[in-house]
């Protein structure tokens, strides 16, 4: 192999401009607790193959699923994997929550200006690039991930096209509405997020539970109420982790009354939060027939076309409205047409209908609790009778 030697007119000035770019790459360089990753990394590597990181096109990949499923988790541990082989990096957490008014010129400019390390970029518009940008940018291969995307012109402001960005780059979009993705990232490029096995479960929400990985005394002594959580959850981490962090430190009196709030349907605070952030995303008729699902037809195991029909009655079409659900990750319609929700999104769905009216059920929408109907009965029998079938 022949020898190459470099030389420069200023060694030092040399050296200054490495140690900038070396440290410039380690400012972007998100630090990941491996430790605490549990069951990831199979689908790392599904979302990998997608990236296809030898390709030297510019291409985008979308990760797909319901809150706390684990996306942002997953776009974390590639952007620490991979961002150093890239001349500029960038990941925004939450774009969703960062969105609205003048801080979407804000996020355009910082994006750009992360990428090109040029601290003073001037964009003036929210549509499209100066000359000058675009032309460094195209010569640039970048690493962008933008986090629970929420609506397609986030994407056309802030990525604008593909075309805009270097040969090699790469841009990663975790959304909650694969809907979003529809003009940027192609069907077979799009990630679903898989739920954790029972295994893979367990170990999670002990990590958190106990301080560690390794059996131990409470581990054992705690087992069956630890099985029992972990069934509750569902495979969901975000679900785990709370649950976890709850009860850490906490005697098995504690445990018990958690579990009994877990099966009165009381959903995880932080959990409902994200759901019902999802919901207020929906227009009127989504809601009455996410709510309706939620309450009424899951367990009974319906098709597709028999929900439709039921609605039909109800003197709406909700084809159209079925599919955003689904876009949306807050019901599943298997390969075979049947419509379900997962347990975590319904007690959601219950809790924002006992919200309309807590302390009087007559007002609520829709009629959950036994007790409650049963005592709207005794008070207005031909009232509740229409009430029920209105909604």
């Amino acid at each position: 192999m022949p020898l190459i030697f470099l030389f420069h007119r200023d060694d030092a000035h040399l050296v200054e401009e490495i140690v900038e770019s070396v440290l410039k790459r380690l400012d972007h360089v998100r630090i990941v607790n491996s430790k605490r990753l549990v069951g990831i990394e199979k689908q790392i590597s599904h979302v990998e193959s997608l990236l296809q990181v030898e390709v030297q096109d510019v291409r985008a990949i979308g990760i797909w699923g319901m809150s706390g499923i684990g996306k942002t988790t997953i776009a974390e541990v590639l952007y620490s994997r991979l961002c150093s082989e890239y001349e500029g990096c960038y990941f925004k957490v939450d774009v969703k929550k960062e969105w609205g008014g003048y801080r979407n010129m804000h996020l355009k400019k910082e994006l750009f200006s992360t990428l090109l390390g040029e601290q003073d970029l001037k964009i003036d518009t929210l549509h499209g690039l100066p000359s000058s940008v675009e032309r460094m940018l195209h010569r640039t291969k970048v690493l962008v991930v933008l986090d629970d995307v929420s609506d397609q012109e986030q994407l056309d402001i802030l990525i604008g096209t593909l075309e805009w960005f270097g040969r090699g780059s790469r841009i990663i979009i975790t959304t909650r509405d694969k809907q979003v993705l529809a003009r940027m990232v192609v069907d077979n490029d799009i990630y679903e997020v898989k739920e954790l096995d029972f295994d893979e479960s367990l170990r999670l929400f002990n990590l958190y539970a106990f301080e560690q990985n390794d059996t131990n005394k409470n581990q054992i002594e705690y087992s069956e109420l630890s099985k029992k959580m972990v069934k509750y959850a569902e495979g969901i981490p975000g679900v785990l982790v709370d649950l976890g962090r709850e009860l850490l430190g906490k005697d098995k009196r504690y445990w018990k009354i958690q579990l009994g709030r877990l099966k009165k349907k009381v959903p995880i605070k932080k959990v409902h939060e994200n759901v019902r952030l999802s919901y207020n995303d929906l227009d009127h008729l989504e809601k009455r027939i996410f709510l309706d699902i939620a309450c009424f037809l899951d367990g009974l195991h319906l098709k597709l076309d028999h929900i439709k029909l039921l609605a039909k009655d109800r003197g709406y079409s909700v084809g159209v409205e079925l599919e955003s659900l689904k876009n949306k990750a807050l019901i599943i319609i298997s390969p075979d047409n049947v419509v379900s929700i997962h347990n975590i999104i319904q007690e959601s769905a219950w809790k924002i209908v006992r919200d309309e009216s807590d302390n009087d059920p007559e007002n609520q929408s829709r009629l959950l609790d036994f007790d409650d109907i049963y005592e709207v009965l005794k008070n207005d029998k031909v009232y509740v009778y229409i009430y029920i079938l209105k909604v």
